[in-house]
């Protein structure tokens, strides 16, 4: 079956049918060093580990411009246009014969809006931004709101064009908010300041029938997790698992078929070898695969660190589970 009917079907819980096998991401350096190898025999990295194809679809869907703590009423209008739907760089200039390729295509397609995270959007890139930007938060929130509900406008206007000109199969929503050990704000906060335009941006996907919405995230967002499923999210990429502390079974346990997941294979464990790697999966990926709702990966890209004899042993084993599970429907 091809990879898109497979994704589509995967996160929904339909049964009868095999997740696509797709990886995180690999490193172009890590590629580089395989291919001078000889490693990959020649072969594309999607053939050589017998992976699903899939793309991103190449709209610029970030701030241009320098980023700004729009903590002063003049500061509002650059902020404005760092986040202008409009603006000719938003879409490649080969756009029109993308779309022609992406007719009939077999592949799935997926679309990242909200690609900076709240913390972003406000401005934080370093501490005196941070700083900064925490003290609006609570000094003047209402400003906080207004640079949040314009860069609602300009992903709904932008999602809005895009997906009138072509259909996507999932949309990955980009969140880091927490470290390894808290949040960087309350959950009472972020509800405040991002879901509001969280909402809107989710219903947009859900009009142009995007059906999987998925939050790709890292740290300890567990108290995160409900507000997302409220606003329309239905699908979770945690990466770094084992340093945020959050295990997939466990989230399953918590959420059923609320959430679909995707990844959550610890990328460290794959680095201790194959009797590590057969339980991880054994612990991890069996049960939710035989539950459905899941397509696994590594729960970070593959970088040049990794050895390529023990990622070429995980992703062998990982494909074998899947079609001792559900064949190669």
């Amino acid at each position: 079956m091809i990879s898109r009917d497979l994704m589509c079907k995967t996160p929904a819980f339909a049964n009868g049918h095999r997740p696509p096998r797709f990886e995180s991401d690999f490193a172009e350096d890590v590629l580089r060093s395989w291919r001078s190898r000889g490693l990959l025999d020649g072969a594309s990295v999607d053939d050589f580990f017998g992976l699903d194809p899939r793309e991103n679809l190449p709209v610029n869907w970030s701030c241009i411009g320098r980023r700004i703590v729009a903590d002063s009423p003049a500061a509002m209008e650059p902020f404005r246009r760092g986040y202008d739907p409009a603006d000719p760089v938003r879409l490649p200039g080969d756009w029109s014969d993308r779309l022609e390729r992406w007719r009939g295509r077999a592949f799935a397609l997926r679309a990242s809006p909200w690609d900076e995270g709240l913390l972003q959007v406000i401005g934080i890139g370093d501490w005196s931004s941070f700083s900064r930007a925490v003290m609006l938060m609570h000094e003047n929130p209402e400003r906080i709101e207004a640079m949040v509900a314009h860069y609602a406008d300009f992903l709904v206007a932008l999602l809005d064009r895009v997906l009138g000109e072509v259909d996507v199969d999932y949309a990955v929503l980009y969140e880091v908010i927490a470290s390894n050990r808290a949040l960087v704000i309350p959950p009472a906060m972020y509800a405040r300041f991002a879901l509001p335009a969280l909402r809107r941006v989710v219903a947009c996907l859900e009009r142009h029938g995007v059906a999987t919405r998925v939050v790709w995230t890292t740290g300890r967002v567990g108290p995160l997790i409900p507000l997302w499923l409220d606003a329309g999210v239905n699908g979770m990429i945690l990466t770094q698992t084992a340093a945020s502390g959050i295990d997939y079974p466990g989230l399953r346990r918590e959420y059923g078929r609320q959430l679909g997941l995707l990844g959550g294979l610890d990328w460290q464990t794959v680095m201790r070898g194959p009797a590590a790697i057969d339980e991880m999966l054994r612990r991890v990926a069996r049960p939710l695969l035989e539950q459905g709702g899941y397509i696994p990966h590594l729960d970070d890209r593959v970088r040049s660190y990794m050895p390529f004899e023990n990622y070429r042993y995980f992703r062998r084993r990982l494909n074998k589970l899947i079609d001792d599970i559900h064949g190669d429907r």
